[in-house]
């Protein structure tokens, strides 16, 4: 989109490198380059090849998150007063109008881990505590859904499901429509998170905003984004892991903490509010960057 006459703000991380006025280029993260398990060749290409050009000539490189930034910063050597963070928004869709009673501790809980279990995303952990639990204990009896992906895809976990004796708390829910998660998050008991590598963050956000808990990892910008209002673990730590899993299913009050404490962090990150910032970084260096046109 044109911003004035003379600039180009480039959300996507992609732009013309040809085009005679230097845009301003979102970067969301670096994950195809940093941790390319999972991402389709040509993605690892552009990240490699066409992305540290298009940052270097940009006018403003814009992050979601200052862990991002420092990544931008570090990985293409740009100078550090032409990369700005401006934090995204949850849709308004996945804010609950209503929250879901949640003081009985379920028998059979559901979590939800969302996306495909591509590598950075640490779905082994959740498959090791989920396999290892003591009887009697909440994991124990925990189900399983899997979103953003097909079993048929994921051969290896499939097996590994199987091996472990989960197939029948396991369930592949693939490619849902956007309108439908709030839905799925809401009915939920807990969102888990143990990504090793992210931009930002959504799909935490998004469960915090229906009223969902969530444990995540305290790795990556994470801890930045989500701070107090998820329990976060080191995501190579199984026992922690399953602690914090398990002090959430088992006990109200780290329920209601954390539903309470999601929610309004969720209402923190608005897409109106990340309008305004990209504006005012415009705005703030204007004077300088119509001297790169």
């Amino acid at each position: 989109a044109a911003l004035g006459r003379r600039r180009i703000h480039a959300p996507a991380g992609s732009a013309a490198i040809t085009r005679p006025i230097p845009p301003g280029i979102a970067v969301t993260d670096l994950h195809p380059s940093r941790m390319p398990s999972g991402h389709p060749l040509e993605w690892r290409l552009f990240y490699r090849l066409v992305l540290p050009r298009l940052v270097r000539r940009a006018a403003a490189g814009i992050t979601p998150t200052e862990a991002t930034r420092r990544d931008v910063i570090e990985a293409f050597g740009i100078p550090p007063e032409r990369v700005f963070v401006t934090r995204y928004g949850v849709d308004e869709h996945f804010v609950a109008s209503t929250l879901r009673d949640r003081s009985t501790s379920p028998a059979a809980p559901r979590i939800v881990f969302p996306g495909p279990p591509i590598g950075r995303k640490n779905l082994d952990l959740v498959l090791r505590v989920m396999a290892s639990a003591p009887e009697g204990s909440a994991l124990s009896t925990a189900e399983l859904e899997i979103t953003g992906a097909a079993e048929a895809d994921y051969p290896t976990y499939r097996a590994q499901i199987a091996e472990t004796h989960l197939a029948d708390r396991v369930r592949w829910l693939g490619r849902l429509p956007t309108e439908d998660l709030p839905r799925l998050y809401a009915g939920a008991d807990l969102l888990v998170y143990p990504s090793f590598l992210e931009g930002f963050g959504f799909p935490p956000l998004e469960a915090m905003a229906a009223g969902t808990p969530v444990v995540a990892s305290n790795a990556s910008c994470l801890p930045e984004v989500l701070d107090e209002a998820a329990i976060l673990v080191d995501p190579s730590d199984d026992a922690g892991f399953a602690a914090a899993v398990e002090s959430v299913l088992r006990d109200p009050a780290v329920r209601h903490h954390l539903v309470s404490s999601g929610t309004a962090r969720a209402r923190m990150y608005t897409w109106q509010r990340c309008a305004e910032m990209v504006a005012a970084i415009y705005r703030v260096a204007a004077p300088r960057l119509s001297n790169t046109a």
